[in-house]
Parts: structure tokens; C-alpha cells; sequence
């Protein structure tokens, strides 16, 4: 007799699976970001109509500063991911206590950052001969309070809530442009336009820790289901083990006063392992967070230094680069969005064993054609467009904006590996940009007295640092080390481990430990 053909499996749903992974995971944000983006590009054409041209260049210079000052935020969102996607070094309620503890002390550090920006905001300004300190405070002050929305924003990340998030990106942004039109209609000028950055920031937090709240209590309902099970299943293997070898009463007694030794003991340690883990936690949250802001200042840097340095050595041309500047902006701030997708998977996809190559190529794919289509635009309508845009009074540096969309190309390209490298934890990009931040910042600054030196100067530079990027996204993963780390990973169920620096409860001491490969101590059976 012939056995009937198995069915062929069908693809549809796996194929659909992803496609439903994608749009609601990169595509989603993409999408987030290019409404953003479409809404500072409109704040800019009012008010690049409402203001005069200094004053327009004046905001622009704000806005970079509060930029390059809420890229702390930025790294500690990043260590906020990596940190909360390892749900078996932060379990259950320490967790909780954890995230409290963490938005505690980004209020505490926007208190500081606050008081900060009032004291040096007028010494500041006088350093940069720029006419408006209150804007410079106003800046501060609102990188303190992104803090808070960085935590909450990496939270989401790391539990996978991208519609939350892309939703949080889209409420601010509206908002915060909202508030500063109403404030530049009003005739508030360069100061009434800082307002929104506050307002913003403070909007972004209420909403980001309700959607977090409403996010986590299932993940935290899974993480207790799950430590309940494997609690039973060690119970009931105990009392199995009890029964077999209970033979008469002494043996009974004897399992009943071992058990209550282990009960204690276990009781002990627990609160020994608690106050490791939150010791571990934090130094581990200030290492990433050291490593994330050591990579991303200087990333900040890159992108909004030429408008400060075309500032300081050509106010004449401050505004008509501003012009171009905001508008070769959209690959780097669709690089932002997207790049909330890619930390999260590579973090994900390397604790799994895997690697992120297919989300980074989705990624590249999506900013990337945005610039080149800009660059294209650029090269064929520059003036008209940014005639159309800004105003003809701004439109004097149109022949260099297809150069300048390339290079701002090259800088999101750069954002992605950074990020996807981070997401690794490999930290050879911090010392690449520790070389060519500098490196560049100085050559710009020599050619910034005319505007096309300046963009060419930028170009050469952020394609170099691109290439030096990608490098080492090539050889960030080496054979054999997933796998490695796999097996280390497992461990019996019966089994407790404590870490090397972990004292041992008192029926333990005294006992021999059997060394683990990973450099913890490995406990016996209890008697």
C-alpha cells in the first residue's frame, strides 16, 4: 500500500508574516519620521516668511544646539534598550523597581541640566555672537526634559511597541510645531520659538509613559507566568525526589529539616542576588549609556556643526545655508525614525544568535533612496525649488544643494551603522568617530568663509567616515561566537547559579564549587 503524499506547507503565511513585520516595524516609523519630517518642513517655510533672514538663521542655530545637546537622551535610550531586552537580569518586580529608579533620576538630571543652561547661557552666547542667551537656556533646558522622553521611547523599543512609538513621534512633533508657529505669529521671535521645544518634550513623556504602562503589563503578566511554572516544576521534582528517598521516618525528618535550611537559603540569597543585580544594573546602564553618548555626540556633531560653524564664519550666508541645510535634512531625520527599528532588532537578533543584516538593508534601502532622490531634485530644479520653499532671498546657495543632499546621505548611512553596531555592542565605531569627528569639524571650519568650500569639504568627509562605518559593520560578526555563548546559556534546571562576587548562603559554606567556563560558581545539591 502507498502512504498518501504528505501536504506541502504552505509560504503565503510566513511571507505575510513578515510583510505584516515590516510595515509595522520600519516601514511604520519610516512613515512616522516622514510625517515629522513634513512638519518641521512646513514650521521652516513659515517662519523662514514670517521672521526676517537673521532671525530664521537664529532659530535654525537654536534648533541645532538643542540637537546636539539631546543626543544624551539619545544614549540613554539606547542603554535603556539593550538593558531591558535582557528580561532574565532584570526579572519581575526588580524590573519595575528598576524603571522607577531610572525616571527618578532623569528627573533629577533635567532639574540639573536646567540650572546649568541659565548659568552658562549668556557666557555661551557671547562665545558664539549669538544675540539671543534666553534661546540658548531654552534649548537646555529642553534637552534635560528629552531625557525623560528617551526613556520612555526606549522602553517601547525594547518591547516591540513600534505603532506606540511611531504614534509618540508624530504627537510631539505636531505639538512642538504647533507652539512655535503660535509663537512666531505672535511676535515672540527667537525666544517665543523655544517655548516649543519645552512644551514638546513635557507632551511626549505624559503620552510615551501611558502607552509604556499600557505595554508592559504584558510582558511582565508573561515574565511572572513564566517564573511561576518553572517554580512548580522545581517544587514538584523536589517533592518527587523527597518521596523516593524517604524510606523510613528518620530519612522523612531529615528531608523535612533539609528542606527548611533550603527554603531559608534560598530566601537569603534572593535578597543577595537582588542587591547584585541592581548594582550590575546600574553599572552596566551607565557603561551603555557611556559607549551610546561617546557614538552619538559625535554623530550629532556631524550633522548640525556646519550651520554653526557657517554661522560664525559667514553670518552674511547664515540664512540662505540654513535654507539648504534644513532641506537636505530629510535622509538624516528619516535615518532617526528608522533607526528606532534597527537598535531594537540588532539588540534582539544577537542575544537570539543571529545576525541584523536584513534589517539594516531595509533600513539603508529606505533612507538612502530619499537622499538621491533629493540629490537628483537638487541637481535639476535647485533654485526653483528653494524659491518655491523659502523665498527667493533665500534661495543663493541653490547650486550646492544637490552636494549637500549627498552628503547628508552619507550621514544617515553613517547613523545606521552606528546604530546597528551599537545594537551588537561593538564599540569600534566609538574610536572611529573619536578620530574623524574632530578631524572634520576643523576642515569644515577652514572652508566655512564660502558656502560651496564649505558642503564640499562636508561631503569628502562624511563619505570617508561612511566607508570607515560600514568597514566595521562588515567584520562586526566573527564565526563560532553565537554559538558559543548559546550553550554557556543553558544550564539545568536544578541547578543555582550565583555570580563570582555573590556571597553563599551559610548551609553552603564551607563546600567545594565546581568552576563554570563563564566564571561563576556553580552550587552543589542541596543534602
Amino acid at each position: 500500500m502507498t502512504q498518501p503524499a504528505q501536504p506541502v506547507r504552505p509560504v503565503r503565511p510566513a511571507r505575510r508574516e513578515l510583510v505584516v513585520e515590516l510595515l509595522r516595524g520600519p516601514m511604520l516609523l519610516a512613515v512616522a519620521g516622514g510625517v515629522a519630517n513634513g512638519l518641521n518642513l512646513v514650521m521652516n517655510l513659515v517662519l523662514a516668511r514670517v521672521l526676517d533672514p537673521s532671525g530664521y538663521g537664529a532659530v535654525v542655530v537654536q534648533t541645532n544646539i538643542y540637537l546636539v545637546l539631546a543626543v544624551v537622551g539619545t544614549a540613554v535610550l539606547t542603554a535603556v534598550v539593550r538593558r531591558d531586552l535582557a528580561p532574565s537580569s532584570i526579572p519581575g518586580r526588580a524590573r519595575i523597581a528598576w524603571i522607577r529608579r531610572l525616571r527618578a533620576a532623569t528627573a533629577s538630571m533635567a532639574l540639573v541640566a536646567a540650572g546649568i543652561a541659565v548659568v552658562v547661557c549668556r557666557p555661551v552666547a557671547a562665545l558664539l555672537s549669538y544675540p539671543h542667551p534666553v534661546a540658548i537656556a531654552e534649548a537646555g533646558v529642553a534637552a534635560g526634559l528629552w531625557l525623560a522622553v528617551c526613556v520612555e521611547r526606549g522602553l517601547l523599543q525594547a518591547r516591540g511597541n513600534y505603532p506606540g512609538l511611531a504614534w509618540n513621534m508624530v504627537y510631539e512633533t505636531a505639538l512642538r510645531v504647533t507652539v512655535i508657529l503660535v509663537a512666531a505669529c505672535a511676535g515672540l521671535g527667537v525666544d517665543g520659538a523655544g517655548l516649543g521645544l519645552l512644551v514638546g518634550a513635557l507632551a511626549a513623556t505624559s503620552a510615551a509613559r501611558t502607552t509604556v504602562s499600557r505595554t508592559s503589563t504584558s510582558r511582565t503578566s508573561t515574565s511572572r507566568t513564566s517564573t511561576s511554572r518553572t517554580s512548580t516544576s522545581r517544587t514538584s521534582v523536589s517533592r518527587t525526589s523527597v518521596s523516593r528517598t524517604s524510606v523510613d521516618t528518620h530519612t522523612s525528618a531529615a528531608a523535612r529539616t533539609s528542606d527548611t535550611h533550603a527554603a531559608s537559603d534560598h530566601a537569603w540569597s534572593g535578597h543577595v542576588r537582588s542587591e547584585v543585580q541592581g548594582r550590575r544594573t546600574r553599572r552596566v546602564l551607565l557603561a551603555d549609556s557611556s559607549v551610546a553618548l561617546a557614538t552619538l555626540m559625535p554623530l550629532a556633531l556631524l550633522q548640525n556643526v556646519d550651520v554653526v560653524l557657517v554661522g560664525w564664519r559667514n553670518p552674511e550666508a547664515a540664512g540662505s545655508y540654513a535654507a539648504i541645510s534644513t532641506a537636505c535634512k530629510i535622509p538624516v531625520f528619516v535615518g532617526l525614525a528608522v533607526a528606532n527599528y534597527l537598535l531594537a532588532e540588532a539588540a534582539r537578533r544577537r542575544r537570539e544568535g543571529r545576525t541584523a543584516y536584513a534589517a539594516l538593508a531595509l533600513a539603508m534601502i529606505i533612507v538612502v533612496v530619499p537622499g538621491l532622490l533629493l540629490s537628483a531634485a537638487g541637481a535639476v530644479a535647485g533654485r526653483p525649488l528653494l524659491s518655491l520653499l523659502f523665498g527667493s532671498r533665500l534661495a543663493a546657495a541653490s547650486g550646492v544643494l544637490w552636494v549637500l543632499a549627498l552628503a547628508t546621505t552619507f550621514l544617515a548611512a553613517t547613523l545606521l551603522f552606528a546604530t546597528y553596531l551599537l545594537g551588537v555592542g561593538d564599540r569600534g565605531i566609538v574610536w572611529v568617530l573619536a578620530v574623524c569627528t574632530p578631524t572634520s569639524t576643523v576642515v569644515v571650519a577652514v572652508f566655512a568663509d564660502e558656502i560651496t568650500s564649505t558642503v564640499l569639504a562636508l561631503l569628502g568627509c562624511q563619505a570617508g567616515i561612511a566607508l570607515l562605518a560600514g568597514t566595521l559593520v562588515a567584520r562586526a560578526h566573527r564565526p563560532g561566537r553565537p554559538a558559543s555563548s548559546r550553550r554557556r546559556r543553558r544550564a539545568p534546571s536544578s541547578l543555582r547559579t550565583y555570580p563570582s562576587d555573590t556571597p553563599m548562603p551559610p548551609a553552603l559554606r564551607g563546600r567545594p564549587l565546581v568552576a563554570e567556563p563563564s566564571g561563576q560558581a556553580r552550587e552543589p545539591h542541596l543534602p
